[in-house]
C-alpha cells in the first residue's frame, strides 16, 4: 500500500484529525493533506515523525523506495 494511503489510515484507526496529527509530529496541516493526497513525497525525517506520532514503526509507513525517492531531491515536505 503506497505511503499516502498508509498515512491516512494510520490517522483514520487512531481517530485523530489530521491537523491533531500535525500538532503531534511537529508538521503543518497542510503538510499531512499534502501527504495524504499522494501530492508531495516523504522525507526521512518526516516519516520518523510521523511514525512517532502514530506510535509506529516507520517501515509501516513508508518503504524505503519512496522515502530515498523524495530524499533525492523531489520537493518534500517537513515540518513548516
Amino acid at each position: 500500500m503506497p505511503f499516502s494511503q498508509n498515512l491516512r489510515r494510520l490517522r483514520l484507526a487512531r481517530f485523530l484529525a489530521q491537523a491533531e496529527l500535525a500538532r503531534r509530529a511537529g508538521l503543518h496541516t497542510l503538510t499531512i493533506s499534502r501527504l495524504e493526497s499522494g501530492r508531495v513525497k516523504p522525507s526521512t525525517r518526516t516519516v520518523r515523525a510521523l511514525a512517532t506520532a502514530l506510535e509506529v514503526a516507520p517501515s509501516e509507513l513508508a518503504t524505503p523506495e519512496e522515502v530515498a525517492e523524495a530524499d533525492k531531491g523531489a520537493t518534500r515536505y517537513s515540518s513548516s
